[in-house]
């Protein structure tokens, strides 16, 4: 049993996305709580810190940081750390008194997201001495400087505004200070206002951060607990955003959340494995808390960002796509696909790989990788089956065929298309590759049932059967399939590469050389006993827990519950302490992870979740050879 990794939290609404955490950082000093925060698109990060602020004699207390006057900052380790009720960020940090500690106390954070664009955040503090207590106690927001900002209280609440959106920030009976912060994430000035008691209430207009401090003294008696509650709103009007304010209820806000996160998850599917139903509904909800109008960003903790801001991936967005559509949330599935439909294609018709915070083409540093056909494949499974759900077919013929015409035109080799990078983006140069030639074979397929073109039509099927002899040709006896060709020289890669467990998934056969490929890696690609690796490559040498949920789907598809078990199991022992699922762990230290948490592992693992839920729709189609559900 490994230790849950510390990590980030997905905090968000139908129009908000940002990460949240107590247990460790991504921005630089003075960020806690909510640290990158973005509303209706993400062309401006708005938030580089949310939480409740306390001072308690000469020491202030904000998230994970312990602060005194002239000393550098401690971190503290949460003694519960968790989201509740799927939607719940709770951490709960108990100070026992000491010689360096002389308050015997206990500070309970919670925040929460909701309906269009609310914010909530909680905040408990118990007195566990036996002597009274003096605190104050504040918001604590760091607006960011992605835009100038202009900020003002109104009847000791806050307006700002940050390019063309408004932000808005409430408490109960609390005066309000705005703080012109520093212009870097080196920040000083709000906590020293509250150190150095120089809190200001004028006007702001500036380029740098800005403290906004919402707040008021408080005594507080032995074993009593004081609850303090805020919370922020977003618009893009201010008239709106002012009235939604005045409107807002804080003291019922998490009640308000409760029935929007419930009528959510109601409108999919129900959960049948109780065992893990907590952790599934994190992770449903996480995913939707990261989307905004179909843009799936590949990460918010800044690891896959580009040109500073989160990035969006089509492969990886067609994967979240499947995983709304498995658990019965057909809108959301929708606005992924048809946001990618939208997006600016390649002069071959194909889509780029990756696109930026505001949805247009971003390729280059290690992610330029030649083509990425394979989301071809992706997106037209999800397209079929969307289509065989709704009976709404989201594209028109033209940019079936447009679509079609970059995989009939490119460079073939052993009748696999590419070159092109893959799920593994080109770690053998450009290649031929099983895997994508899997995921394209089964848009191949789907292409076919939905255009009414014969001629076309046949071209296509003369295609797929050419993949299908190439995909045919890697397989090695006793070793499974093989991760293809490269384009400069003529053997096979000799590597294993178990995205291949994605083929059935996206269309591909379930040949007997898949069902011997399942059995060797098994045995092969295993690490940490049921965790499954990517492709013998040393970027995050170990399991991946994407391709162990693949690995997961495959077995259950296959009616090996053993296997599935074993694999759904390993991953739900993998999550971090939010219960969102990281990347990849460790080879060589099982207790390490990398990138926590990432989208696609999160929305995977729904997959796995509800693979028994209408996964599989039959095509009706026959090709020369093979075995065709």
């Amino acid at each position: 049993m490994t230790k849950r990794y510390p990590g980030i939290g997905i905090i968000g609404s139908e129009m908000l996305s940002g990460i949240y955490g107590m247990n460790e950082g991504i921005v630089d000093a003075k960020g806690t709580g909510i640290q990158h925060l973005f509303y209706d698109t993400f062309d401006l990060d708005l938030i580089h810190s949310a939480c409740t602020l306390v001072k308690v004699g000469d020491t202030l207390y904000y998230g994970n940081r312990k602060e005194t006057r002239s000393a550098h900052q401690s971190h503290m380790h949460p003694t519960v750390s968790e989201i509740r009720e799927g939607f719940i960020m709770t951490d709960i940090f108990d100070m026992d008194s000491n010689h360096l500690n002389p308050h015997q106390i206990q500070i309970a954070n919670q925040a929460f997201g909701y309906e269009d664009a609310k914010l909530g955040f909680e905040m408990s503090l118990l007195n566990k001495g036996n002597k009274a207590i003096d605190i104050e106690v504040y918001t604590y927001l760091i607006l960011r400087n992605s835009a100038p900002i202009s900020a003002r209280i109104i009847d000791n609440q806050v307006i700002s505004k940050i390019g063309d959106t408004f932000i808005g920030v409430k408490t109960n009976t609390s005066k309000a200070y705005l703080i012109e912060e520093s212009p870097t994430g080196f920040l000083y000035r709000t906590t020293n206002a509250v150190h150095y008691d120089e809190k200001a209430t004028e006007p702001l207009e500036t380029s740098n951060m800005v403290g906004v401090l919402i707040g008021h003294p408080k005594q507080i008696m032995p074993n009593e607990t004081y609850a303090f509650k805020w919370g922020i709103i977003f618009g893009k009007n201010e008239g709106t955003l002012q009235e939604t304010l005045e409107s807002y209820e804080i003291d019922t806000a998490k009640e308000a959340a409760r029935a929007y996160w419930k009528s959510y998850l109601n409108s999919g599917y129900t959960c049948e494995n109780k065992t893990y139903e907590d952790l599934v509904n994190i992770n449903q909800i996480a995913i939707k808390s990261a989307t905004i109008k179909g843009f799936v960003p590949a990460d918010l903790t800044g690891h896959y960002f580009s040109e500073g801001l989160p990035s969006y991936y089509a492969r990886d967005s067609m994967m979240v796509a499947r995983a709304f559509l498995l658990s019965g949330h057909l809108k959301e599935a929708k606005e992924v696909i048809c946001y990618l439909l939208a997006r600016k294609r390649k002069a071959s018709g194909e889509f780029y790989q990756r696109y930026n915070g505001i949805g247009m083409p971003s390729e280059g540093a290690n992610n330029s990788v030649f083509h990425q056909l394979d989301s071809i494949g992706y997106f037209m499974k999800n397209i079929y089956d969307y289509y065989k759900l709704t009976g709404e077919l989201l594209i028109h013929e033209a940019d079936i065929k447009s679509l079609m015409d970059a995989l009939l035109n490119c460079e073939k080799k052993k009748g696999m298309v590419g070159p092109e990078g893959g799920v593994n983006e080109g770690v053998y140069g450009p290649a031929f590759i099983t895997s994508s030639n899997m995921f394209i074979y089964g848009g191949i397929k789907a292409s076919i049932a939905l255009l009414e073109d014969e001629h076309y039509k046949a071209r296509l099927k003369d295609l797929n059967q050419n993949i299908f002899e190439g995909i045919e040709s890697t397989y090695l006896e006793g070793e499974g399939y093989q991760y293809g060709y490269v384009n400069y020289h003529d053997d096979l890669v000799k590597k294993y590469d178990t995205p291949v467990y994605f083929g059935l998934l996206y269309g591909f056969e379930n040949t007997e050389n898949m069902k011997q490929t399942h059995q060797y890696l098994l045995k092969n690609a295993a690490y940490h006993k049921d965790g499954i690796g990517y492709s013998e490559q040393e970027y995050h040498h170990g399991p991946w827990i994407f391709n162990t949920a693949a690995c997961a789907e495959y077995a259950f598809l296959n009616q090996d519950f053993e296997t599935y078990e074993k694999k759904y199991h390993w991953i739900t022992q993998h999550s971090n302490r939010y219960g969102l699922m990281p990347e990849a762990i460790s080879a060589d230290d099982e207790n390490q992870c990398f990138i926590n948490p990432l989208i696609w592992p999160c929305a995977e693992f729904v997959s796995a979740s509800f693979i028994h839920k209408d996964s599989e729709i039959p095509f009706e189609l026959k090709l020369e050879k093979g075995t065709i559900r």
